[in-house]
């Protein structure tokens, strides 16, 4: 890939530049990720995301570890 490079984004669509060969100044660098938000996120795309596709992954994780959270909480008190 060269140092910029207009891509695509997998999920939306959108145009944007990656800037893969000068990183720290990528629209990507916008979103922090943890390192379980970037497996959940390269489970569902290949590929680079737009920023906001990243945002947006990142709520649907947070989103999902609540959803599970309450999960094992329901069935922890329905064996009570």
């Amino acid at each position: 890939m060269a140092c910029h490079e207009t891509v695509h984004c997998p999920c939306c669509n959108t145009a944007f530049e990656c800037r893969v060969g000068t990183i720290l100044r990528c629209q990507c660098q916008e979103v922090s990720l943890t390192d379980d938000e970037r497996f959940f996120i390269s489970q569902q795309f290949n590929g680079c995301l737009c920023a906001s596709c990243l945002q947006t992954m990142k709520q649907q994780y947070k989103q999902e570890q609540f959803r599970q959270r309450l999960q094992q909480i329901f069935n922890l008190s329905a064996k009570r």
